[in-house]
């Protein structure tokens, strides 16, 4: 009787099967280090971002040949103090407050104030950080807005300086920090802002995309995380939610294209604005703009606005 072969059954690859182990460990290991790498970027560009501090002042009223100025600090609500110059003008006339923007300092709004001065104008430029401010790093405006109350507070108890009346000029983190302020603010009659927009977070990510050369939205989320934890506890004005309360008092939009962020937020913030209004559209911001033509039509846009809605004596 012919015996039956038995059917041979293959047997798993063993060499297969160690491949495939090796192909899925190789990938894990590849996605901890990419996801520690954009960390650790994340990190990165979080710490540059927030305490980018500009404190190199290259010019001064000495140094522009000003005499009738005084040297005016003030303590915030935290203990912290700010330098700052008062540009005495006509005695009695109402203080054009300049905020300074991100990554830069008061030096930057001395031509600015000058003219302003020129024209009669009390002007006060400070500082938002430095040495005595007591905070390492910068939380793109919400601090921001805290000093600016404090530094109103002082100037207008000063001698010679209108006690009912200012007007308020801000660059970026300034210009977030004045429209915050000119919500709260009963003195506050007049309201330049540039590049303003409505949460630092679309500050971030701006400076997100500018450290990485374009857009990169998949850069900006744990940035964002990282700042949202920075910034915890924090209470954010409602800045968008509460522009009605600007109604009456007249605003300049100042709409600066250097970020494609910013100039949205600009221009969102200029759209859902009551009257009255208006929306001047620049390829740069102030603090972008060289000495020169385009910097001294400026000046001239943001003088004759003050002039037109801040009177120098009425109250």
């Amino acid at each position: 009787m012919a015996r039956r072969r038995a059917v041979a059954v293959a047997a798993p690859s063993r060499f297969s099967g160690e491949l495939v182990g090796r192909m899925i460990r190789a990938v894990l290991i590849l996605a901890v280090v990419l996801i520690l790498a954009l960390g650790g970027l994340s990190v990165f560009l979080l710490y540059n971002i927030v305490t980018a501090a500009n404190t190199s002042e290259t010019v001064t009223p000495q140094s522009s040949f000003q005499s009738n100025y005084v040297a005016l600090s003030f303590t915030d609500s935290r203990g912290g103090e700010h330098d700052g110059w008062l540009l005495v003008g006509l005695k009695g006339a109402p203080a054009i407050i300049l905020c300074h923007g991100y990554n830069s300092n008061r030096s930057e709004l001395l031509s600015l104030g000058s003219v302003l001065r020129q024209n009669h104008f009390n002007v006060y430029i400070f500082n938002f950080s430095g040495p005595k401010a007591r905070h390492s790093y910068s939380d793109l405006g919400l601090w921001q807005t805290d000093d600016l109350k404090a530094a109103i507070d002082k100037v207008v108890k000063q001698p010679g300086v209108n006690t009912h009346r200012v007007g308020l000029f801000g660059v970026t983190t300034g210009a977030y920090a004045a429209l915050a302020v000119a919500q709260q603010s009963p003195l506050v009659k007049a309201l330049v802002v540039d590049t303003p927009y409505d949460d630092p977070r679309v500050m971030l990510e701006a400076q997100v995309d500018e450290s990485l050369g374009g857009s990169s939205k998949w850069f900006r989320t744990l940035p964002n995380a990282g700042f949202y934890l920075l910034t915890m506890g924090r209470q954010r004005p409602p800045i968008l939610a509460d522009l009605s309360k600007l109604g009456g008092m007249p605003k300049l939009f100042i709409q600066g294209k250097d970020s494609p962020l910013l100039a949205v937020a600009s221009e969102t913030l200029y759209e859902n604005a009551p009257q009255p209004k208006r929306l001047l559209d620049l390829n740069h911001s102030y603090t972008a703009l060289a000495s020169g033509a385009m910097k001294k039509e400026y000046e001239e846009q943001v003088l004759n606005f003050f002039l037109q809605n801040l009177p120098l004596r009425a109250d």
